[in-house]
């Protein structure tokens, strides 16, 4: 949800529900489901949504703090944060953007138990952000240089290159940390009437797009089907057949990257299909001479260790190596 969604929300008449505040001390010790249901978090967890890294007989799960936040009830939304967290600058006469601002971090588990939850740190607001956007404006920010993830060791580096040196740099919690949410209920929107001009228009953008996806469909399949049974013959701590180069050959929808620092590790990028939108999925392999030490099962965008991928030195977006864009994204 962004910034703009919540200042409409909160021009609206809506019913403001109890903040619902759960202590990580409350969680701590706990499995993924359980920390989901005391939450309140949406489905089933499952550890194909965290970076799992095996290394030096201890495996590690980093789940996306956006994979706990409470569901939304019926007719409603909810932000889910860590109130404790400072701001840096002005506060907000938002309470749910100030939280917002706050939502973002790592819920860590070891074998299977809750051992901590790390908070990102909010970056200060520029003063470009409350200017007026535009497009020269916006793209200027995705161009430009990107707060520094934990998940590197420095910029323009290959993700999670030292396993689990990563817990080194995630932030440290304030001993009274919470995962809080707040809840509004939604006023009932009117059905509004048919738009003539708006049937005709996603007629024609049917027209246009229709023809070609039988032959979409058939590739995410392919990729689907081809590059989640390469994920599957292999797993953290296991050796990999043949190495890295015997591993991917001649293998459609997959990409090895190595940086000139570090060459014993490498990356490997596998295609998969859509999943439950439209933009291509994959799996990440971090490899360290042979060894696999982490795996991201589907990058969806939650776990956003893909795009570190297509970093430069400077850490900013960029299409420089094989399969990235020149605004940043990975496409293996």
């Amino acid at each position: 949800m962004s910034l703009i969604a919540l200042a409409l929300i909160g021009a609206m008449q809506v019913v403001e529900h109890p903040p619902i505040r759960v202590p990580v001390t409350e969680l701590l010790g706990r499995t993924p489901a359980e920390v989901a249901a005391r939450i309140g978090g949406p489905g089933e967890v499952s550890v194909a949504e965290a970076v799992r890294i095996v290394d030096g007989g201890r495996a590690v799960d980093l789940y996306p703090a956006q994979r706990f936040h409470r569901a939304w009830p019926e007719g409603g939304v909810c932000v889910t944060g860590f109130p404790e967290i400072p701001l840096p600058g002005e506060p907000d006469a938002n309470p749910r953007a100030e939280l917002m601002r706050r939502s973002r971090g790592w819920f860590v588990f070891e074998n299977g138990r809750l051992t901590g939850v790390r908070p990102a740190m909010p970056v200060a607001r520029r003063p470009e952000d409350s200017a007026l956007a535009t497009r020269e404006a916006t793209h200027a920010r995705m161009m430009g240089a990107q707060p520094l993830s934990p998940m590197t060791v420095a910029p323009g580096r290959l993700p999670l290159s030292d396993g689990l040196g990563v817990l080194e740099r995630l932030p440290t919690a304030p001993a009274d940390l919470s995962v809080t949410s707040l809840c509004v209920q939604l006023p009932e929107r009117t059905v509004r009437s048919g738009d003539v001009g708006t049937d005709v228009l996603w007629a024609m953008v049917g027209l246009t797009v229709l023809p070609f996806v039988p032959f979409q469909k058939a590739e995410e399949s392919r990729a689907d089907r081809e590059g989640g049974a390469l994920l599957d013959s292999v797993e953290p701590g296991s050796v990999l057949p043949g190495g890295v180069e015997g591993f991917v050959a001649r293998r459609r929808g997959v990409r090895v990257y190595r940086d000139t620092v570090d060459p014993g590790f490498a990356v490997i990028a596998v295609k998969l299909g859509n999943g439950a939108d439209n933009i291509p999925d994959m799996g990440l392999l971090g490899v360290r001479d042979d060894h696999v030490v982490w795996e991201v099962r589907r990058e969806a965008g939650q776990q956003g260790v893909g795009p570190l991928v297509c970093r430069d030195a400077e850490n900013r977006p960029s299409g420089e190596r094989p399969g990235c864009t020149d605004y940043g994204f990975l496409r293996p």
